[in-house]
C-alpha cells in the first residue's frame, strides 16, 4: 500500500510541476512587485480562476494530504530517538553536565618547558 501511494505521490509531483509551468504568467509578478511594479495586481480586480488554477489547487491539496499520509505511514511503529533518550533521562543528565561544566571554571593549562 505504501509503495502504491508513493508512486502516486511521485506522479502527482511531476504533474503538478507540469501544470504550474503550463499556466500563463501573471503580468508584473514575481520580483517586479518588490521593485514597485505590479501594484495593479495587488489593488486591482482579480480575474476569474481558470481551469488550470482550479486543477492546481486540487492537485496542491492532494499533494499535501498524500505527503501527510505517507509521513504517518512511514513512521508507524517507530519512536524518535529523542523521545527514547528523553524517557531514559539521558537528555536531562546531559543538560545538567553542560550546566555544571559551564559553572566550574577550567584550569588554564601551562606549557611544560623542556
Amino acid at each position: 500500500m505504501y509503495l502504491i501511494l508513493l508512486i502516486v505521490y511521485l506522479l502527482l509531483v511531476v504533474a503538478l510541476i507540469g501544470i504550474i509551468l503550463m499556466q500563463e504568467p501573471r503580468t508584473s509578478g514575481g520580483l517586479g512587485i518588490a521593485f514597485g511594479g505590479g501594484v495593479e495586481n495587488i489593488l486591482g480586480v482579480k480575474s476569474a480562476p481558470t481551469v488550470f488554477t482550479k486543477i492546481t489547487v486540487g492537485m496542491g491539496v492532494a499533494f499535501g494530504l498524500l505527503a501527510f499520509l505517507l509521513s504517518m505511514m512511514s513512521g508507524s511503529g517507530r519512536t524518535s530517538v529523542v523521545i527514547k533518550e528523553a524517557g531514559k533521562g539521558t537528555v536531562y543528565k546531559l543538560l545538567q553536565e553542560i550546566q555544571t561544566s559551564e559553572q566550574t571554571p577550567q584550569q588554564p593549562t601551562t606549557p611544560q618547558n623542556k
